[in-house]
């Protein structure tokens, strides 16, 4: 299904070849959808941690993520637009009219799956976090001088994904009755969360095909918005820094964080969704005895 790979594409991928940031793992136990907290240092005693962040999660998830983000003199965070407003509805805060469809789409996959919202349970309005991306401004001007647009991209990207398929390199997506017979089922949020969940992990190569040649401003040029305003904050004295981003962009970020004299020191796994063991299919009819 085509829709899904864009909806997944709207979230978060990573590509295999690259510091992995999001995983999907299965076991009899369950499943479970995971992002990565990769800390790095330098000489200096600079401490930065690559946050990855998954933007529809069971609300537990942002409840840890709230606590850990107190231990950090400050964390930057992702929001194209400007930052997130300190009071009052988050609607409210700047955007561009041109992108609106998309978070209308992240509304209806994280209604779907049952799932919270990045924007709603994260504190945003809490004292270390800083905005670190693009103004409504920035981004229109970056887009237009790469003559970038979302459509061109989805473009590209299902074509990266066909030569995937080609070269056995990705999983097949599933087709529109595997769907529907997931949403016929008692339980068809946590079936899809499996779903989607797959869909993740299959698709850790697109990345790649995107960001070839000179870079997408979705991830490229964000990203060095980005370091811009670490090396502010480097700058003003902070020592414990933490870049909230999603998951997409952070190998990107850590070849440059490495570029500039940073160690990798070691990663840990956070669950984003949590799943339970995948139901067994009921015997064929001609298997059961008469």
């Amino acid at each position: 299904m085509r829709i899904l790979s864009a909806l997944i594409l709207l979230a978060v991928t990573a590509h295999a070849d690259e510091p992995d940031y999001v995983r999907f793992v299965e076991n009899d136990k369950g499943a479970s959808l995971e992002t990565a907290i990769t800390s790095f240092t330098n000489k200096a005693g600079v401490k930065v941690d690559l946050v990855g962040a998954v933007h529809i999660a069971d609300k537990g998830y942002y409840t840890d993520l709230n606590q850990r983000f107190k231990t950090y003199d400050a964390v930057l965070y992702e929001l194209v637009g400007g930052p997130m407003p300190k009071e009052g509805d988050i609607d409210n805060r700047p955007r561009d009219p041109k992108l609106m469809w998309i978070s209308e789409l992240h509304v209806r996959l994280q209604k779907a799956l049952e799932l919270a919202s990045q924007l709603k349970e994260v504190h945003y309005q809490v004292p270390n976090f800083v905005h670190a991306d693009m103004t409504v401004e920035q981004f229109q001007a970056a887009k237009e001088e790469k003559n970038e647009s979302f459509l061109g991209l989805m473009a590209k990207a299902f074509i990266v994904q066909s030569d995937l398929l080609d070269k056995g390199q990705a999983r097949q997506s599933p087709n529109l009755i595997k769907l529907l017979e997931i949403l016929c089922r008692q339980d068809s949020a946590t079936e899809l969360k499996r779903l989607v969940g797959r869909e993740f992990d299959s698709m850790e190569t697109l990345m790649a095909g995107l960001e070839s040649g000179e870079g997408t401003v979705i991830v490229t040029e964000r990203n060095k918005i980005a370091f811009g305003v670490m090396d502010r904050e480097i700058n003003a004295g902070r020592k414990r820094l933490a870049l909230f981003y999603g998951a997409a962009h952070l190998p990107s970020m850590e070849k440059m964080l490495i570029e500039r004299g940073f160690t990798k020191v070691k990663s840990d796994w956070v669950k984003a969704w949590n799943l339970p063991p995948e139901p067994k299919s009921p015997a064929p009819v001609s298997a059961v005895k008469e």
